[in-house]
């Protein structure tokens, strides 16, 4: 789904997007201020609008100048006219310095991206220094409304960024019914004006903070936190999901050639859920993701004749698509709305925050789809789309997507390798990954499985401090019905210095590691903010041999661990010159999104794992 529901201004202040320009907390000084910002709505009774905006901003870092040297305002050409009436810099002594006309460019909003009506208007300031100030006033008008009658918006303010002033006008024609939704936003309704037309109603909302804090790494998005302000014509999310469902189903009609296809794909199997396997995987290995952005494309799906016809669309084609097919053989299904980033929660009013992505959702079974993930077996979704609330658009019906387990989501790698002589090591590995983590490691297979190994080979073993040679091989990532193994072959340079007394820690060869990768990551302990988490299981056993005249005198201790909803245990054992590690990590979580208290758990747990991973064998 295209991020066209946001406003060209939103899009242009950063106030939905992540600040990563920002340092650790201490010392952290803004990059820019937002002094003065004003914009008012103009709400005609059909859902257009006409817009005003003056912004002024402040540089107050050298990052500031890359950050706003260039100012860009998105805008859907095909919806709304965007106009730059003004726009200069203040420099620090007063100088004022007019963007000339050349200077305010029009381009594709999409950096370059095919099909799209996405557009940006760039004003390019000159001579930008630390304390300048940049002014810009524009106007918009919306002809085209995202849905026909209704206004939407919703305003988050970054907690990223300080704002000295800020406010934001709003008047309605005769029968408009407004709905508003704010928290730490002040204002309401105030006076119409001398000459406003009978009917209209008016509302002023203001904005202040004096105090910016830094980007947290993994925190959720500003629409789950941060103080924001919602308007809504749409009384509930049931008439949010009518309006989309009255012009998105008539696109899911199924032609001949649909039927046709639809059948021969289900011909071998009367099984319902066999029947959705077998047309969910056509669709996500034949319908390649290009977002068609045009004209109404942000919510309206193109007609799935099309889509099969042309083999691309986006999310809500691909959607559609797979609706018309199983339509065909007597399967119910429905778009499903959902956020695939970092969103967990819906806001109060119905809204088209922080709705960005499109899935599928088959009732009878109870099951969410993603086709545009190409990497996903039918009933494994990415990790984006997990432990979401989705909008069924067929009925109306909030839903949820499962959250990731430890049951599901997993990494599991078994490891059998044989010391030489001369202290080098050869062996092999075959790892199972399911759920999200088969996701990310077919695609990571995709990626590089046409590539010349070595440099990828080198890197892994990099990673485990080893070098050596090996390689890895796995069946066709895009095959989704082939169950998921990635296995390895492999030798290792020398470890150790023997003959004579020696210690190691126990080699990885050419497993994923990824106990030694979670080790490695420090969480932050004093956070402000929610952050993205998952439940999960990692299982790293090591089968290893030792030669035959060699003495193993220490093994590691065994470890066993819970720290909240952090789980850890290790056991070493020895039979003869064969040693055998079994590590296990598991996290139970409730949520997919975490309070900053869980950081402290990480840290705790961390420590634990990290001496474990340091924890030698000696032998001579």
């Amino acid at each position: 789904m295209t991020t066209s529901l946001y406003r060209w201004t939103v899009r242009a202040l950063g106030l939905l997007t992540v600040l990563a320009c920002f340092a650790a907390q201490a010392g952290f000084v803004p990059a820019y201020t937002v002094v003065r910002a004003s914009d008012s709505f103009d709400i005609q009774a059909d859902g257009s609008y006409y817009q005003s905006y003056e912004w002024t901003y402040r540089i107050d870092t050298p990052q500031g100048i890359s950050d706003l040297g260039e100012i860009k305002l998105s805008y859907n050409e095909k919806q709304e006219n965007l106009e730059v009436l003004e726009a200069y810099t203040l420099q620090p002594d007063g100088t004022r310095i007019d963007v000339p006309a050349d200077k305010i460019r029009k381009q594709d909003g999409d950096g370059g991206q095919e099909y799209s009506d996405s557009k940006a208007m760039v004003i390019i300031y000159s001579k930008v220094d630390v304390g300048s100030r940049l002014f810009i006033r524009a106007r918009s008008h919306q002809h085209t409304p995202l849905f026909p009658g209704h206004f939407l918006m919703s305003r988050y303010f970054s907690p990223h960024v300080v704002f000295e002033d800020a406010e934001v006008r709003i008047s309605t024609q005769a029968g408009v019914k407004l709905l508003i939704d704010m928290n730490g936003v002040y204002g309401g309704q105030v006076a119409p004006l001398p000459d406003d037309a009978p009917g209209t109603t008016r509302y002023r909302f203001t904005f202040k903070q004096s105090q910016a804090y830094p980007y947290e790494s993994g925190q959720v998005n500003l629409s789950d936190f941060a103080p924001y302000l919602a308007l809504s014509t749409f009384a509930n999310y049931a008439e949010f999901a009518q309006a989309y469902q009255v012009r998105a189903k008539p696109m899911a009609a199924v032609t001949p050639a649909i039927e046709k296809l639809a059948k021969e794909l289900t011909a071998s199997t009367t099984n319902e859920r066999e029947k959705v396997r077998k047309l969910f995987n056509w669709v996500s290995q034949n319908i390649r993701y290009v977002a068609v952005y045009v004209g109404e494309g942000g919510f309206v799906p193109h007609a799935a004749q099309s889509t099969l016809d042309n083999r691309y669309g986006d999310c809500k084609d691909h959607v559609t698509l797979l609706e018309s097919l199983l339509e065909a053989v007597g399967i119910e299904s429905t778009t499903a709305l959902v956020n695939s980033g970092g969103a967990y929660q819906l806001p109060k009013l119905a809204v088209s925050t922080p709705f960005n992505h499109a899935i599928t959702y088959i009732p009878s079974l109870d099951l969410y789809l993603d086709s545009t993930s190409r990497f996903s077996p039918m009933g494994t979704l990415p990790d984006g789309d997990t432990g979401k609330p989705t909008l069924l658009t067929a009925t109306g019906a909030i839903g949820q997507t499962p959250m990731n387990s430890w049951k599901r989501d997993y990494t599991r790698s078994k490891v059998h390798m044989r010391m030489r002589r001369d202290g080098s090591f050869v062996g092999k590995s075959t790892t199972v990954t399911r759920g999200f983590e088969e996701v990310n490691s077919r695609g990571n297979q995709f990626a590089n499985q046409n590539d010349d190994q070595a440099p990828w080979i080198n890197g892994l073993l990099a990673g485990n401090q080893e070098t050596g040679t090996g390689r890895i091989f796995s069946a066709e990532p895009t095959n989704l019905d082939t169950p998921w193994t990635v296995g390895a072959e492999f030798q290792l340079d020398p470890l150790v210095n023997v003959p004579g007394p020696s210690a190691m820690t126990i080699p990885y060869g050419l497993a994923p590691g990824k106990l030694r990768s979670m080790a490695s990551y420090k969480a932050i302990e004093q956070r402000r903010y929610p952050q993205r988490c998952s439940s999960a299981e990692v299982r790293e056993t090591t089968t290893l041999k030792f030669p035959p005249r060699m003495k193993i005198t220490r093994i590691p201790a065994n470890v066993r661990g819970s720290f909240g909803s952090y789980h850890y245990q290790s056991s070493y054992s020895l039979k003869g010159h064969t040693l055998f590690v079994d590590r296990l990590y598991r996290s139970i979580r409730t949520s997919t999104a975490c309070e900053p208290t869980v950081n402290q758990d990480w840290n705790q747990f961390r420590e634990v794992l990290q001496r474990d991973l340091r924890g030698q064998v000696f032998f001579h």
